[in-house]
């Protein structure tokens, strides 16, 4: 009868950095949707020929879907690499640097929506 493998030990560092990053994720997607909706809330003239309240509306919502579905997927991943033994930190760098992409694009379509 053979002993089962040992497991490595978890890698802290790894740990600390990939938290990090989903905090500053979750950060970062609080405080675009907040400048979202006071963005939104602040189009006081739009006329149609040259503008879309609804065009910029359903860019920033797809930015924060998208935006939100990036972090639970990159969490989700982590934490199974986390559990694996495996480094995990770059899951984290990836979300959040997709979440800004998201929200940067959502607010470019926003501004072209609008004519800015």
């Amino acid at each position: 009868m053979t002993l089962p493998a040992e497991k490595p030990p978890l890698i802290v560092w790894d740990i600390i950095v990939s938290i990090v990053m989903w905090v500053l994720s979750v950060g970062l997607i609080g405080v675009a949707a907040f400048v979202a909706l006071f963005g939104l809330a602040f189009i006081d003239y739009c006329p149609p020929e040259s503008c879309s309240a609804q065009g910029a509306f359903l860019s920033l919502i797809v930015a924060g879907v998208a935006s939100i579905f990036l972090l639970l997927t990159g969490l989700v991943w982590g934490i199974v690499r986390i559990v694996e033994r495996q480094t995990s930190w770059w899951v984290g760098l990836g979300a959040l640097v997709l979440s800004l992409a998201c929200w940067i694009i959502g607010f470019v379509g926003a501004a072209k929506s609008v004519g800015w």
